[in-house]
């Protein structure tokens, strides 16, 4: 018995990555869309990926190297690359060098750039409020340190073993 219910938790935590990798990105854009009130940056939504929204919220406080942002992100550098290639294309992001240090590529927003990242932001806000919500609203403090000290060992067992 011990076992099916430890295989079912894992079961969902393996569908909830998968959901997260593949389908989330659609949901977000769809959400961010309807949110937006600009017709022409509705239309660049479609276009963006999961990194390169990522890459927009990274850049709100502050303008940033390429491996600070694969760092903050934990993404590939060249997956970082790519997407600003594409930012820059689309003229949300610009990127510069600085006087004193030639060598680094800086990224920042521009205003159209910051627009899409603060409905970006604004929606993971908003998710995090309900889940915190729905899920308080079910399980008393103790199921939830119960819970978050399950997942924690599940997700160290597994980094133990790659």
């Amino acid at each position: 018995m011990e076992n099916e219910l430890v295989m079912a938790l894992y079961h969902a935590i393996k569908q909830l990555r998968s959901d997260s990798a593949n389908g989330r990105g659609v949901q977000e854009q769809k959400w961010l869309q309807n949110q937006l009130s600009d017709e022409s940056l509705k239309a660049m939504i479609p276009q963006l990926s999961i990194v390169a929204l990522h890459i927009l919220s990274g850049l709100e406080a502050e303008e940033l190297t390429g491996v600070a942002l694969a760092n903050q992100l934990e993404v590939t550098r060249g997956g970082i690359t790519r997407a600003a290639k594409k930012l820059i294309q689309m003229g949300l992001i610009q990127a510069t060098k600085r006087s004193d240090d030639q060598k680094k590529i800086y990224y920042s927003l521009t205003g159209n750039g910051r627009t899409i990242a603060q409905g970006h932001d604004k929606m993971h806000e908003m998710l995090k409020k309900q889940v915190i919500d729905k899920v308080t609203e079910k399980y008393n403090g103790a199921e939830l340190k119960q819970a978050a000290s399950l997942i924690n060992d599940l997700m160290q067992f597994e980094r133990d073993f790659y």
